[in-house]
């Protein structure tokens, strides 16, 4: 007797799905309290319960454990992106042609600039003093004001290895590692971002076997998400929409000052600074 793909019994989807139905009830009763005990709610109490809600939502569907693992993999991504960007950078001119095709391209681009000495990066205070260091450097740059930023920002006094002094010893060598740790940057933030989302999928996919982790699985992340919504929507009506009012870049409405909704948050941020 063969054992085939067993669809989730209807008792167990019902459960996964509750924490949807409670936060759908509880934007029905949020309207129903308007209609029948009159709390005068005005448009902006229903955008912002309807934002709150559409995170919660979002974090419903995603998950707990998918959030968090989105969240950890920009964190990871960027620590590992500036950790191994240099190095890698390095390998792919060593190892590949990749350098080398970007070398004469710039060769090309910028002719005065190629022959030039490399400047060693660990006497330098700043990225600024890279071209202070060298005029002739400076001058022939300006042609490319979007590649000096570029050397400003990627090349550091870190970069002073002997792996790259043996890699790096013309400008146009500099100028290649410059495009390469970008490249690189790039490459290892995505290959990084893929591979900790994708514990997450499979880590939700195994929570998923089980109704009682599933359902706490959703139930965190739409926690989590309520928590996001509420941030971002007191940010925006509270803080950003007021400020860029008082700018004269918009017209406030009166029903902002008048919003029973974020007198409540703004009485619960002052109860939350007061126990701290």
């Amino acid at each position: 007797m063969g054992y085939g793909y067993r669809r989730p019994r209807p008792a167990s989807a019902a459960v996964s799905k509750l924490p949807a139905a409670l936060l759908f009830l509880a934007v029905g009763l949020f309207i129903a309290a308007d209609l029948l005990f009159g709390f005068d709610f005005n448009w902006v109490d229903y955008a912002v319960v309807i934002i709150i809600a559409l995170f919660g939502l979002k974090g419903y569907i995603r998950g707990l454990v998918n959030t968090v693992f989105s969240l950890a993999g920009y964190i990871l991504g960027i620590i590992c992106a500036y950790a191994f960007s240099s190095k890698l950078a390095l390998l792919a001119m060593q190892k590949t042609g990749i350098g080398k095709a970007i070398g004469e391209r710039i060769d090309r681009i910028l002719p005065a600039v190629s022959q030039l000495p490399a400047i060693n990066l660990g006497g330098l205070g700043s990225s600024s003093d890279l071209f202070e260091k060298s005029p002739q450097l400076n001058e022939a740059m300006s042609e490319s004001p979007f590649l000096k930023q570029l050397m400003m920002i990627t090349n550091s006094a870190a970069d002073t290895g002997t792996s790259y002094q043996e890699t790096v010893v013309t400008m146009n060598d500099m100028l290649t590692f410059t495009i390469m740790k970008v490249l690189a940057i790039i490459v290892i933030f995505i290959v990084v971002k893929l591979l900790v989302v994708l514990i997450g999928k499979i880590l939700t996919s195994v929570l998923n076997y089980s109704t009682i982790m599933s359902t706490a699985n959703r139930t965190g992340g739409m926690a989590l998400g309520l928590g996001v919504g509420i941030i971002v929507t007191y940010l925006i009506f509270a803080l950003v929409i007021p400020f860029i009012g008082s700018l004269n870049i918009i017209s406030i409405p009166e029903p902002f000052s008048d919003s029973i909704v974020m007198g409540w948050f703004s009485n619960l941020i002052i109860a939350l600074s007061g126990s701290g």
